[in-house]
């Protein structure tokens, strides 16, 4: 038989089992403000704002409706001017709804609103570019700020409360718990002398994030997906576990793992697992509004968004904060390979990074200094690390505005991070539909400065272009090397192989367009001594230096090879 979970001493919180009319309950006007992003507009309110609200349903139009006293029904893919729609709004209010939420999608609502206050609920509309799924995590997110929603009663928010609640929970369960985010953080864990407990979980505690086990990975996505408890069986030295999903409405927040005793799990300690769920929604939810914790998920849409993994470009606008038609930029940092910060140098930490660790790890502290400084100048921004560079996505900013704001950003991150330290800008864009190109130009002119001295300032395509335009040319020849001139290629083998420089002796003479005295002059050899290498090379290599257009592809390819 099912058990309630009982709570810590310090939560206040209402069994989740009970009914939905006694849980607490907001109010329309609390809603409103605290999902602005999402309720653009107030298309009816008969019974006004302080009309209380309790949670969320999301309507599929081929299913009934289930009576839901002061729930928001979510009426996905309904059209305003549809009878249908007025239908469903009149069975909504005689179920006990408070409100319905609406797309309008540039439709005239005026009937749905006169219907809405014929039966006394009210309509909301939100913005056509949310998604319905972010409109549901969002007022989830809204209830739950005040304690209120479908997913849980709530006690106060702070880690205290979840370690109560993982302890209450051990006592029951009989293992150890953890409660994890879904960036499988351990935000919480119990401490219950004699508590079963394994390696992995106190791996896992003493690192406050779970190894990244392949098979995990498997059990995770099982354990989102399912509605209920979920079981493991020991694996070697991997106790039994039992887990479940928590979610706010269907917002999946994180999860929750009990080792299981050496009896199994009984009923109830299942019972127990899925009411700490409940209990442990809140917490996360409010987590979900923490700077940090907003500043981590726009991280996470743009690195989707740069590697073209990311979601359609208006929902990614949305989460970026980019406003239709206004314009944007794409700014990208890279260290040098002398980068490093004063004293001493940026070189691996304990022993234990090769140069791949030591490039990783300083590209992490590249992009902590940047988020440092975007926290202290620039909040709208979202800062997010590639593979070899840093990118910083600028919302409402031109060109000229996104040039100053990396030319102060390289003068704080060289001091942090070492003068190495470069900045790409790109032109002004005012929509996503094209991101691997917005992050192909950032990247190109990153590569284009890699030559020039450290003190240089931020730059864009216009000051390097045709740097780019010829390091495109170089990729071609690496594309296709059936493309390179064969008297070139032998001309680098003989160099290789007998110790010669005749690729320098013919840089040199082609980047002073033919002029032997400055040639030589570069050289620090005599005039003579030039015009014999040049003949030379004429004797030895297949290179009509004649020809204007092989002096050109010659001297394309040593640019790219010396």
């Amino acid at each position: 038989m099912p058990v309630s979970m009982p709570t810590p001493a310090s939560a206040s919180a209402v069994a989740p089992g009970g009914p939905l009319g006694e849980r607490a309950a907001g109010t329309l006007r609390q809603l409103v403000e605290g999902a602005p992003g999402v309720l653009v507009r107030v298309l009816a309110a008969p019974a006004g704002l302080d009309a209380p609200v309790r949670g969320t349903v999301i309507h599929d139009p081929g299913d009934p409706l289930p009576p839901s006293p002061a729930a928001l029904l979510l009426l996905v893919g309904a059209d305003v001017t549809d009878p249908e729609a007025c239908a469903v709004l009149r069975r909504a209010a005689a179920q006990g709804f408070t409100a319905v939420v609406v797309k309008q999608r540039g439709q005239d609502p005026a009937r749905l609103a006169e219907a809405a206050a014929g039966c006394g609920i009210a309509v909301l509309a939100a913005g056509d570019a949310v998604p319905w799924r972010q409109v549901d995590a969002e007022l989830s997110c809204a209830l739950a700020a005040y304690g209120i929603g479908g997913a849980a009663g709530a006690g106060p928010a702070g880690g205290e409360e979840l370690f109560a609640l993982a302890d209450t929970l051990a006592a029951v369960a009989g293992g150890s718990v953890a409660i994890e985010d879904l960036d499988q953080n351990v935000v919480a864990y119990s401490n219950v002398p004699g508590q079963r407990i394994d390696a992995l979980r106190e791996r896992g505690i003493l690192q406050r994030r779970v190894p990244d086990i392949p098979e995990q990975r498997r059990q995770y996505r099982e354990v989102l997906a399912a509605p209920g408890v979920v079981r493991f069986p020991a694996d070697g030295d991997e106790l039994a576990r039992a887990a479940v999903a928590v979610r706010a409405g269907a917002l999946p927040l994180g999860t929750l793992w009990a080792i299981e005793p050496a009896g199994g799990l009984s009923d109830d300690a299942a019972a127990a697992l899925q009411d700490a769920a409940r209990l442990a929604a809140p917490h996360l939810l409010r987590a979900l509004h923490s700077p940090e914790t907003e500043r981590r998920m726009r991280r996470d849409a743009l690195r989707a968004v740069l590697h073209g993994a990311g979601p359609p470009a208006e929902e990614a606008a949305a989460r970026l904060g980019l406003r239709p038609g206004t314009e944007f930029c794409l700014a990208a940092f890279a260290p040098g390979t002398g980068s490093g910060p004063a004293g001493g140098g940026f070189g691996p930490v304990g022993g234990g990074f090769g140069a791949a660790g030591a490039g990783a790890a300083l590209l992490g502290h590249l992009e902590s200094a940047l988020v440092r400084h975007c926290a202290a100048h620039r909040d709208t921004a979202t800062v997010a690390a590639t593979v070899d560079a840093v990118h910083v996505l600028l919302p409402d900013a031109g060109e000229a505005a996104a040039r100053r704001f990396a030319d102060a950003a390289l003068a704080a991150v060289r001091t942090a991070v070492g003068d190495g330290v470069r900045a790409a800008i790109t032109r002004a864009h005012t929509d996503l539909l094209q991101p691997a190109a917005l992050r192909r130009e950032a990247d190109d002119v990153l590569r284009a400065t890699a030559r020039d001295g450290h003190a240089r300032p931020a730059a864009t395509a216009r000051d390097v272009r045709q740097r780019i335009l010829l390091d495109r040319l170089g990729d071609e020849l690496d594309r296709d090397p059936w493309l390179r001139l064969p008297g070139v290629t032998a001309l680098l083998a003989h160099d290789r192989e007998q110790g010669t420089d005749y690729a320098g002796t013919l840089m040199a003479w082609l980047a002073a367009v033919g002029d032997v005295a400055s040639a030589a002059a570069r050289l620090t050899v005599h005039p003579n001594t030039l015009r014999h290498r040049l003949r030379r090379i004429r004797e030895l290599f297949p290179l009509d230096l004649d020809d204007p257009d092989v002096r050109l592809a010659a001297w394309l390819e040593l640019r790219g090879r010396t």
